[in-house]
């Protein structure tokens, strides 16, 4: 969608894609706790620019309690997405990567959320020339979970 005519994305606009990308997420990893859909998104961000963290800064960088990111990580370790090795500089910290697994679930991620942005854009599109019905919204979020589910590869999720 583009731009309104002062210049700022449309808000429907962008919550409609907050909500594609959340039930994304919900729907492929099941209802897991906000705070560790958090810790997930700070490892891809931070495994982007080859950084590891501890525990501890996961912590600090998501202003989460240290127990609660402990129970994030075990969870995403006993999923097989992170593992946890020696700091070779400092032989008492314990750092954070994501797996091989890991690193293909956010290609394909990425690839997923590509796709979702061509979606909504072309959901913007069919209703920027006018206002819909509350029944047509509600036909259009059904239809963009339908496709989600479609899509969905049966490998990839984290759900037992």
């Amino acid at each position: 969608m583009p731009p309104t005519e002062d210049g700022e994305l449309d808000i429907v606009y962008l919550y409609a894609t907050f909500w594609r990308m959340l039930s994304l997420a919900v729907h492929r990893y099941g209802s897991s706790p906000s705070g560790q859909l958090l810790v997930v998104i700070s490892m891809v961000i931070l495994d982007r620019y080859e950084y590891q963290p501890t525990v501890t800064e996961l912590a600090d960088i998501t202003q989460l309690p240290k127990s609660s990111i402990s129970r994030y990580v075990a969870a995403e370790m006993n999923a097989g997405m992170l593992e946890e090795f020696i700091d070779p500089h400092d032989r008492r910290r314990r750092r954070l990567r994501p797996t091989p697994r890991a690193r293909e679930e956010q290609a394909w991620f990425a690839q997923t959320s590509r796709s979702i942005h061509e979606q909504m854009k072309e959901m913007g599109q069919a209703v920027d020339s006018r206002h819909p019905t509350g029944t047509e919204l509600v036909r259009m979020l059904k239809n963009l979970n339908r496709d989600l589910l479609a899509e969905r590869p049966a490998g990839g999720s984290r759900k037992a």
